[in-house]
């Protein structure tokens, strides 16, 4: 999962440094984006302790519908000076390992989202968001009823930036920009009649491109 979305992203650059190629410093309406984060919050869906491979060590663990490392990566659109819609596809993985065992959670999201831009730096966005997550087991857990798809609403995500900006690299221009952003998710997942909240914060990185 880790491979396809590095190299999805890798894709992602070699065709906005064409686009930027062929445009120049005018006006470019389209922008591509990646988008890296932490997030803290959303239910626990499983817990328990480890012994890490290659140690005796005993860990405790947690799998949360929604904590941990975040990565995006998509593509933004100017419909005017102040608006943009932006559409991104996302990775979340939990995969505590032990040495009789693994349980991983991974979770892919599309977001459609639209923004307004109060200035050349802050930025206020808002839109939708639909999960596709499943739940993988191996060795002592593998025959967990835990396991399989988790099907999810369609959230909803909240979202502010700050991009550090300058005459050449701000919105409508080429260069690439790098901000700051604060988001808030939305979202609830059931699984075997379980249901699990996936709300969460996320404090990240963006670079426009």
């Amino acid at each position: 999962m880790k491979q396809w979305v590095w190299g999805l992203a890798l894709m992602g650059v070699g065709v906005a440094s064409q686009a930027q190629q062929l445009q120049g410093e005018a006006s470019a309406p389209l922008r591509f984006f990646v988008g890296a984060g932490m997030a803290g919050g959303a239910d626990t869906i499983f817990s328990g302790t480890i012994t890490t491979q290659g140690t005796t060590q005993v860990l405790p663990f947690q799998v949360t519908a929604g904590g941990g490392p975040q990565f995006r990566i998509g593509a933004d659109y100017r419909l005017g000076d102040r608006i943009t819609v932006q559409g991104a596809v996302g990775m979340y993985a939990s995969e505590p390992m032990g040495i009789n065992g693994s349980v991983t959670l991974s979770n892919n999201p599309v977001e459609l989202l639209a923004f307004v831009n109060l200035t050349d730096a802050f930025r206020v966005g808002g839109g939708i968001r639909k999960s596709f997550a499943r739940m993988a087991a191996t060795g002592v857990a593998e025959s967990w009823s835990g396991t399989g798809y988790y099907d999810s609403n369609v959230g909803s995500v909240a979202e502010l930036q700050y991009l550090f900006a300058s005459d050449e690299a701000k919105p409508g221009r080429s260069r690439a920009q790098f901000g700051v952003s604060a988001r808030w998710v939305n979202e609830t997942f059931t699984h075997n009649a379980s249901s699990y909240s996936g709300n969460h914060y996320e404090l990240g990185l963006v670079l426009y491109y």
